[in-house]
């Protein structure tokens, strides 16, 4: 005989509800695509490498202090086009005690998006520079159906009449919408000759709306036709919360100048409910309040050579504590504290490199700009071995594989006028693809 793997329905039974300290245990949550790239089409050109130059109005977010070497006011605005794929488990079989998921199959939910990305103002005075700036951290949206068949464990387990007690995850529909979107103030002093410190306060905007609906599978344990739907988890709110942005920046040479950042992200708070749909009416099963949705902090440290006035080239490596998005995370499906403490993201490095030539010999200089990065693994991974625990296989399954690191390639191109310059970048990897272009308006 087959078991249905029914998280949400051990989780009904509990009955539980309570404070939450971290993001649920639903799979809408395994792989939230953060948007930590500087902004404008000229760093992304060059691969997101910028903390150390940071000589143009995208500064007010990516190092304030490089907002000192601007001398007059200027506006900077920039639109951006992604193309995104979110990995999912799909279909196939896994084996436990011990867990081996290698045949496991996973497809992309593809979506994307077109969005006013960044938009800034910048007013210098005297030692002093000051900006006002609106940033889109994240902006996601992807709904995606698994196969009707779910995932088979074969847990090697047999009930007393020697029938085989494999478990089966229930198919699912789902669908996630994610936005925070940062207003901020930032500015900038110039202490000495070759020392500019940066500090920036933000407030972001948060709404999360995400359903998953758990579909009966052929000959279930229920007896429910294929396709039936029998539980839901859903998250659900809006909140606001302010975050803190500090940066400086040296110039340690005719050639060479570098920055150092900080970035504290913010916490948000939503709700979550788990609910049974096959009795005589919805029961809810789970009620999660105050669900804490954190945005991981970032250090960040840059390098910039520029040789000649026609020659750039950067590098930057981010520090980012994607650990904490995970930090106490809670379950919708009944999970004690051990088993979820099994989910978590590790901490990343992101690094990039890039260079910007300019043809200053012309009348209105042409830059052409290359780079590449790389982006750490930030997706939820179950961490151990399940044995033979219901839930925790469950969550072995439900979050194997994820997005793993990628490795990034850029180009870009900028044209400079006497009061404004047009910039315009793509950025590549295997899962993401986004084109930008922007723009900067000196008011001279």
């Amino acid at each position: 005989m087959k078991r249905t793997l029914s998280l949400a329905i051990g989780a009904a039974l509990l009955g539980t509800s309570g404070l939450a300290l971290a993001i649920t245990d639903t799979e809408t949550n395994a792989a939230i695509p953060f948007n930590f790239a500087n902004p404008g089409a000229r760093s992304m050109g060059m691969g997101g490498a910028f903390l150390g130059l940071a000589d143009d109005a995208t500064a007010a977010y990516t190092n304030p202090a490089g907002l000192t070497q601007l001398v007059t006011p200027e506006v900077s605005i920039e639109g951006r086009h992604t193309e995104f794929s979110i990995p999912y488990v799909n279909s196939g079989s896994a084996t436990a005690n011990p867990f081996r998921g290698s045949g496991i199959h996973t497809a992309d939910a593809d979506s994307s998006r077109t969005n006013l990305s960044f938009l800034s103002f910048v007013y210098p005075w005297q030692n002093w520079s000051f900006a006002v700036y609106r940033d889109e951290l994240l902006r996601y949206r992807a709904d995606f159906r698994n196969d009707p068949n779910g995932v088979t464990i074969v847990t090697g387990l047999a009930d007393n009449q020697g029938n085989p007690l494999n478990l089966i995850t229930y198919p699912v529909t789902a669908s996630a919408d994610l936005r925070v979107i940062d207003y901020g103030v930032s500015a900038a002093w110039r202490a000495a000759d070759n020392v500019s410190l940066g500090f920036g306060l933000s407030y972001y905007d948060f709404k999360i709306d995400t359903l998953i609906t758990r579909l009966a599978f052929p000959n279930n344990a229920l007896g429910l036709p294929a396709g039936t739907p029998v539980n839901q988890q859903a998250q659900h709110g809006s909140d606001n919360d302010v975050g803190v942005n500090l940066g400086a920046r040296f110039v340690l040479g005719e050639h060479w100048s570098a920055g150092l950042t900080y970035r504290r992200g913010p916490k948000f708070g939503y709700d979550a409910t788990s609910t049974v749909l096959t009795g005589s009416a919805p029961q809810v099963a789970v009620s999660l309040h105050d669900v804490r949705f954190k945005v991981p902090d970032q250090f960040g440290a840059g390098l910039s050579w520029h040789p000649n006035d026609a020659l750039v080239l950067n590098f930057d490596a981010d520090y980012i504590q994607y650990s904490q998005l995970t930090h106490g995370i809670q379950s919708l499906f009944g999970n004690g504290n051990a088993t979820v403490a099994s989910l978590s993201i590790p901490n990343g490095v992101e690094l990039h490199l890039g260079g910007e030539y300019t043809f200053t010999q012309m009348t209105h200089p042409f830059s052409v700009r290359a780079g590449v990065w790389h982006d750490p693994r930030h997706s939820i991974e179950f961490k151990g071995d399940p044995d033979t625990d219901q839930g925790a296989l469950g969550l072995a399954t439900l979050f194997h594989g994820g997005k793993g690191s990628q490795n990034h390639g850029a180009l870009g191109f900028g044209w400079a006028f006497e009061k404004f310059q047009i910039d315009a970048a793509a950025d590549f990897s295997s899962l993401t693809d986004t084109y930008s272009i922007s723009a900067v308006y000196h008011f001279k």
